[in-house]
């Protein structure tokens, strides 16, 4: 199999790194995760200038129809920059939610959504015994309910989610800002934005799923395959920096680079790091498996090693740094943060650890 990128491909890695090199430091992120919206407007318009807003969605669409490498490349650098825009939320679950449907409404909310002048969030993350409830009134949908970790609820003007209609599962669509529509945003841990969203006769619009459970299932593959190239991207700006430290720390009167009991440390966050390189691509390359069991059993796998190397690599970079590592004024504290954030999102060790076993493992 050819793993070799396109030289698009390269272009738009390259291009992306130069951008977040310029716009996306360690210091304007801290700056704009300490107050709404938490990212920064001006870098999101220049994400549309470059097209990367519109790589996910269909020519037909008027997208770029890039695939699952495209986004990992993307998200990728995303991770290595900490960078705190919603990509994931508008970029990668939104255009698989929206892919169905054709009404006027969803047409305009791509468009925006390409021309970055939208942000869509989708509540995911609701269990099944606490949808919120759709029902059907004078030819209204209304919803009632809660959702809750919404990442971005807050501030997204869109918002996509599961509801029950008392015949099955369906998406719905509705504004940020709708009558009915009550937001309470919060920061999270990781510097970013999330919210407990309440919905009280709120009239939405019925997304054209013909399956609104595998296109939720589908959605939930895609961001799985992009988090954990967001991953990789993070725990390669954490061992640099953590090579970078041991070249540069001295004590004893030497750097204590040249001590090997913390050179075989870092040699293990480097082997922790190919290992979750090489499920990444994993990942990105399963993302899209038609069968779902096997679409499934490939992103536990990759899930379960990511995390495993997500914790190894933190914990190795905070401990290598020493006390300074702890402190909110440098950089690789808050990619530990992140990738502990990371570890918890779309399931966490032990979940995916029972999805693989109860499969019967990668190779079946």
């Amino acid at each position: 199999m050819n793993f070799d990128l396109s030289d698009e491909q390269r272009m738009l890695d390259d291009s992306l790194a130069r951008l977040l090199a310029d716009h996306a430091d360690f210091e304007t992120r801290r700056r704009l995760s300490s107050r709404a919206p938490g990212w920064s407007p001006e870098l999101w318009a220049e994400f549309a200038r470059l097209g990367l807003l519109a790589l996910p969605f269909d020519e037909k669409q008027g997208g770029i129809g890039g695939g699952p490498v495209d986004t990992m490349l993307v998200m990728r650098q995303l991770g290595r920059a900490l960078s705190a825009e919603p990509f994931l939320e508008t970029c990668v679950l939104a255009p698989v939610l929206l892919s169905e449907d054709g009404g006027g409404v969803v047409t305009a909310l791509r468009g925006d959504i390409m021309e970055g002048r939208a942000i869509c969030t989708v509540a995911a993350r609701q269990e099944s015994a606490d949808l919120v409830q759709a029902a059907s009134t004078g030819g209204e949908w209304r919803l009632t309910g809660n959702a809750s970790l919404v990442p971005w609820g807050g501030e997204a003007d869109w918002l996509i989610l599961p509801a029950e209609t008392g015949k099955g599962l369906a998406l719905f669509l509705i504004e940020g800002e709708r009558a009915g529509v009550t937001r309470r945003g919060y920061p999270t841990q990781d510097g970013r934005r999330s919210a407990k969203i309440t919905f009280k006769d709120a009239v939405a619009q019925r997304l054209a799923a013909s399956d609104a459970g595998g296109l939720l299932d589908r959605a939930r593959a895609t961001a799985l395959a992009a988090i954990c190239a967001e991953a990789v991207g993070a725990m390669e700006s954490c061992l640099e920096q953590t090579v970078e430290y041991l070249r540069t720390r001295q004590q004893f009167g030497t750097v204590i680079g040249k001590f090997q009991a913390l050179q075989h440390q870092a040699a293990d966050m480097v082997i922790a790091l190919e290992q979750a390189r090489s499920m990444a691509f994993f990942a990105a390359m399963n993302c899209e498996q038609a069968d779902a069991a096997l679409r499934e059993r490939a992103l536990s796998a990759a899930k379960v090693q990511i995390n495993r190397s997500a914790r190894s690599i933190g914990q190795a970079a905070i401990q290598l740094h020493g006390g300074i590592g702890m402190t909110m004024e440098l950089a690789i504290g808050h990619y530990f943060k992140r990738l502990t954030m990371i570890e918890l999102s779309f399931g966490d060790l032990d979940h995916h650890l029972d999805r693989l076993a109860a499969a019967g493992g990668l190779a079946a």
